[in-house]
């Protein structure tokens, strides 16, 4: 049975040993809270890689590419909270758009124990499923994002001088992903070997750097088919594809629809 077939919000505690923990790039239409208890992974949401450390929260809105890879630890736990929109209000809706601005949020010391009480209020209140059950979880977790919110520092996620080049390169594909870009032009720009830098690149980031630059073109065509009333060709060559068709192609396999439906559904809303 698909997962997600059940009602939300869902919370579920995972956790991993001796094993690599990878899941493959996914979006899906509800919120997904995730707060690394212990050890590192990485995490790459929309067009951005991040290292993420025991106490991080991520968060990642709907509809958002987005892929872990626990390859640097083979022992993490994690807490995830999955929920859609219905728990929100008018007076609570502010919340949720703050927190979709944010993707890697650290929290003070001091103010991260207060929110770990709410997280397991919410894990023991999921397994009892006693009278009333529902209503307390949608306003736990409606507190937890409150209390995020207040307490969030300014923080730019670590990232080693080890990796440093390839966050360069990453960065270089976002600045430039309506240009012809390759494998074979990357490694000439930044003069790294093809096969030093593909391997190096799926080390880093947990995917490809293939798949990379397509989901970066992919989630700048989604912004455009959001905002622009272009024709399909002319966001394709925009988004860097060449052909249009193909375009279609790729943005259907990934998103599960055509560009042009995907275009009328945000239009109709």
């Amino acid at each position: 049975m698909d997962f997600f077939r059940e009602r939300l919000p869902i919370i579920q505690r995972d956790k991993v040993e001796n094993k690599r923990n990878m899941s493959p790039v996914h979006t899906h239409e509800h919120y997904e809270f995730y707060y690394l208890i212990n050890g590192k992974t990485k995490y790459f949401i929309g067009d951005e890689i991040f290292e993420v450390e025991s106490g991080d929260i991520v968060f990642v809105p709907k509809g958002l590419f987005h892929k872990t890879d626990s390859e640097t630890c083979m022992h993490i736990e994690r807490l995830l909270i999955f929920f859609n929109d219905e728990i929100f209000d008018e007076l609570t809706r502010p919340i949720l758009k703050e927190m979709c601005l944010c993707r890697v949020i650290r929290l003070p010391q001091e103010k991260l124990e207060h929110v770990e009480k709410i997280m397991h209020k919410l894990e023991k209140e999921s397994k009892r499923k006693k009278m009333h059950s529902d209503i307390i979880i949608k306003l736990c977790i409606l507190e937890l994002l409150t209390l995020i919110c207040r307490y969030k520092v300014s923080y730019v996620p670590h990232h080693s001088k080890t990796n440093e080049d390839i966050y360069n390169i990453s960065q270089y594909i976002r600045a430039n992903f309506n240009n012809e870009i390759s494998l074979k032009s990357l490694s000439k720009s930044f003069a790294i070997s093809e096969s030093h830098l593909s391997r190096r690149f799926k080390e880093v980031s947990g995917i490809g750097i293939n798949e990379y630059i397509t989901y970066v073109r992919i989630m700048n065509a989604e912004n455009l088919l959001r905002t622009k009333k272009l024709p399909i060709t002319e966001i394709a060559a925009m988004c860097g594809f060449n052909d249009s068709n193909y375009f279609s192609t790729v943005f259907k396999r990934l998103k599960g629809v055509t560009p042009l439906k995907f275009a009328k559904m945000e239009y109709d809303e």
